[in-house]
């Protein structure tokens, strides 16, 4: 059932209306851009075909366990010269012509079994024998079982355990390419949302400059001011018409780089002032402690049950290839029921097999002949070089992924303690540059009243418009920074679908990481 919930994760995506840390978001905001990237980015679908593959080749596994039905037919002729005193022929003649159909199963335990009918038409001109031709039918059970290499469940089903832990890391892999491709879809979004709040800050600078030039001319033509005055504003005008250029470049450029990682499906009404209100306060927020984080991190981190997996998957080579360094020890029994019939010479009287082919079925059915043979076989190589090289590669791969266990623990860990940095810091960022665009506007506000009473000039209005535009543009920086940091400590925790609210259902079943 959980192999059957993995083949549909993007089956469903049910969103629901509580407030993350990120605030809420518009009908056209953030989440529907994830909505639609999940659902078309090419990345996620290959990623999401090696889920498939994987399912296949736990099949391809299964099989070895499957039943064999094999049949064989062959004829045969020989002529074969001789001098006997015994025999008035000078050579022996036969033609041989047999058949074998059966089953053949291996079990977990390492047992190779098989069952066969076998059956034989022979004629020759043997004086010996009394039937020409003779008809041989047999039942034959064979059995094998290891008693020491490849021997028991757990050696016989490495491949298949491994396969499956293969298939798991699939579907954490594509959780994984999910989650990333979540978070940079909401990094990409919100630049693009700061780039058009940018831009409309860039827009209203320059409707500044051109009232601030039209108001000299007027001063210029009443002989207030001098030409230089003109000639600032008018510089300062050009100026803002290329930073606001520059602005459109950015955003246009950024929405092209969602639209691809779309598959070029992003909707043509598709508005980026839409995704982010950059008027939303600060609301308050107490980080956990570092060992909290740490703890939180290593239940949810994918990469971490992916790292996992491979641990148990060296641990199971490592003692499939312990089994094979010992000598191969299987022993082979064997069980038939024999029949026989056939045409009786001219020269002899009828004997009691006399009859046609399937008189030697009867005849086998009514244990006429019996066989039965046990045995021992060993086969050990001198050494045994090849088998203890395995075995020893096997351990340094186990502690290979045991150690990259251990880096990727302390990978996460750094990265925690990084973005607890971030966010305090683009918190107390966002803070100043709010302070700092009040004072801005109030001493713009201060210089344009100086400039009415004829206490100021325009190279300083310029200045001070200047500071306010730049003050409000790192306060939309600012925003960005913070809520992406949020973003980022939300993925270093493994709870990216938690943020935006995305459950993955199959039907009513909810897919967690724990049922994988």
């Amino acid at each position: 059932m959980r192999h059957a919930c993995v083949l549909t994760l993007m089956a469903l995506f049910f969103f629901y209306a509580t407030q993350t840390l990120a605030g809420q978001y518009d009908r056209n905001g953030i989440r529907d851009l994830i909505t639609l990237g999940l659902e078309v980015n090419l990345g996620l679908q290959l990623e999401n075909l090696d889920v498939a593959k994987g399912k296949e080749a736990i099949e391809q596994e299964r099989s070895v366990f499957d039943s064999t039905f094999f049949a064989v037919a062959e004829y045969k002729r020989s002529v074969f010269p001789y001098d006997s005193t015994m025999s008035l022929s000078s050579e022996s003649r036969s033609e041989d012509f047999s058949g074998q159909m059966g089953l053949r199963k291996q079990f977990k335990t390492g047992l190779m079994s098989s069952v066969s009918l076998d059956s034989q038409w022979l004629s020759d001109n043997e004086s010996s024998e009394n039937l020409d031709p003779r008809y041989r039918t047999a039942l034959v059970l064979e059995l094998s079982q290891p008693l020491l290499q490849n021997f028991g469940t757990a050696v016989n089903t490495t491949l298949l355990n491994v396969s499956k832990n293969k298939e798991r890391q699939a579907v954490l892999n594509y959780l994984l390419s999910a989650q990333n491709l979540i978070l940079q879809l909401e990094v990409a979004a919100r630049q693009l949302a700061e780039k058009a709040e940018i831009i409309k800050l860039r827009q209203q600078s320059l409707a500044l400059s051109h009232e601030l030039y039209a108001a000299n001319q007027k001063r210029f033509k009443a002989g207030v001011i001098a030409v230089t005055e003109i000639q600032e504003a008018e510089t300062e005008v050009a100026a803002r018409q290329l930073a606001l250029s520059l602005a459109i470049q950015e955003q246009d450029l950024l929405k092209e780089d969602i639209n691809r990682q779309l598959n070029q499906d992003l909707p043509e009404d598709f508005n980026p002032e839409d995704l982010v209100d950059f008027e939303e306060g600060i609301k308050p927020l107490t980080l956990p402690l570092l060992e909290d984080l740490v703890e939180t991190a290593q239940r949810q981190r994918l990469e971490l049950k992916i790292s996992d997996f491979s641990i148990q998957s060296s641990s199971l080579q490592q003692d499939y290839l312990r089994n094979q360094l010992k000598p191969q020890l299987d022993l082979n029994l064997q069980f038939g029921l024999n029949g026989l019939s056939g045409d009786k010479r001219t020269s002899t009287p009828r004997g009691e097999y006399s009859g046609h082919w399937l008189d030697s079925f009867v005849g086998a059915s009514e244990a006429d002949g019996y066989r039965w043979q046990a045995g021992f076989e060993l086969t050990m190589p001198i050494g045994n070089r090849a088998a203890k090289s395995r075995y020893r590669q096997a351990k340094l791969q186990l502690r290979q992924d045991r150690y990259r266990y251990k880096d990727l623990e302390s990978i996460i860990r750094n990265d925690l303690l990084q973005q607890q940095i971030n966010i305090s810091q683009t918190r107390k960022q966002l803070e100043i540059t709010e302070r700092v665009e009040a004072l801005a506007k109030k001493s713009l506000d201060q210089e344009q009243r100086r400039l009415q009473e004829g206490l100021s000039d325009t190279f300083r209005i310029i200045i001070f418009q200047q500071r306010m535009v730049e003050a409000m543009v790192d306060r939309v920086n600012a925003f960005t920074r913070y809520h992406l940091a949020l973003a980022q400590m939300d993925f270093a925790l493994g709870h990216t679908f938690k943020r935006h609210h995305i459950v993955l259902r199959n039907n009513t079943e909810e897919l967690t990481l724990e049922n994988i």
